[in-house]
């Protein structure tokens, strides 16, 4: 993460130009840039601590579309981002070993995308990396269980560009971390080591929820249950059930204060968030948001 802080809308559109304009109806950018350019005007000092894009491959399940668009990438010059023991492995590397497509462009390190992938199907459970062949060797790409969601409502950005819609994101990060687990970041954040992820993942909900409009938060419960009716048809009652419960276990768990400290070196840095902000902002979106999307799974799986 840099310590620099950067304008996301002015990072979103440099990667808009120098992404080549064939490949954006084939990507959209999800994570932490997508969300700080929703909420540029929001956020303090206008700016994010960001320099990756995660850019999520279309349609689902699109593995030599992803292939295709990183061998564009490099045939114009975009570089391995290489961090660590970089080494591109073999087929029979295990996926989930193997280093991800990381690129920065042609003549700058301003900025690096990261592909990803949309799982092809609904069936739950972990999503394993998948092996991708590149002129050099081989390379993971991850797709997560619930990133379909994140498609669906995508908001176009200028130059032909999509960003997923922070409430996607948020629904996703949920429903990823409906039990707490004992998974820890590989990378300190903020300068803490052994971040719990669903403290990190459950954190940017909050810190969403905390920067969306009333206005705007209105219509996450028909977001919602519109994308998980579209992404999970035969899941969805189940889903919409259990939304919040990892959610209501992070409010009494120690790693809250993990979560808090991810949102003030994050998309809340400089706000002067407490705690209790953050857990108000919390029981803010269980009434208006997350009980009415339960109700409903309850009642359409009765």
């Amino acid at each position: 993460m840099s310590e620099t802080l950067v304008d996301p809308r002015d990072l979103l559109g440099r990667l808009a130009r120098e992404l080549p304009p064939e490949l954006h109806e084939q990507v959209f950018v999800a994570g932490s840039l997508a969300a700080a350019c929703h909420h540029a005007a929001r956020l303090a000092g206008g700016g994010v601590r960001t320099k990756d894009a995660d850019l999520v491959v279309r349609p689902s399940g699109n593995t030599r579309g992803a292939q295709a668009i990183a061998l564009r990438l490099l045939d114009l010059g975009w570089r391995h981002r290489k961090e660590g023991a970089f080494l591109p492995g073999t087929e029979t590397t295990p996926a989930d070993k193997l280093p991800a497509i990381r690129l920065y462009p042609p003549d700058h390190k301003d900025y690096f995308v990261e592909l990803l992938i949309v799982p092809g199907d609904e069936r739950p459970g972990a999503k394993p990396w998948v092996h991708v062949e590149l002129d050099d060797g081989w390379y993971g790409l991850p797709g997560f269980e619930f990133l379909a969601l994140t498609e669906i409502g995508r908001v176009p950005f200028g130059g032909g560009l999509f960003y997923a819609h922070p409430s996607m994101m948020a629904l996703a990060n949920l429903l990823s971390h409906r039990t707490l687990s004992d998974h820890t970041m590989s990378s300190p954040i903020g300068g803490r080591p052994d971040i719990h992820r669903h403290a990190k993942d459950l954190g940017r909900v909050l810190a969403l929820a905390h920067l969306e409009p009333r206005q705007e938060m209105d219509t996450w419960e028909i977001r919602w249950l519109g994308g998980l009716r579209l992404a999970f048809r035969d899941r969805w009652p189940e889903l919409a059930r259990t939304v919040g419960d990892g959610l209501r276990a992070l409010l009494t768990d120690g790693t809250f204060e993990e979560a808090h400290h991810c949102c003030i070196v994050g998309l809340l840095a400089g706000t002067g968030v407490s705690e209790a902000n953050l857990r108000a902002t919390a029981e803010r979106l269980f009434v208006d948001v997350i009980e009415p999307v339960e109700e409903a799974g309850r009642a359409a799986g009765a």
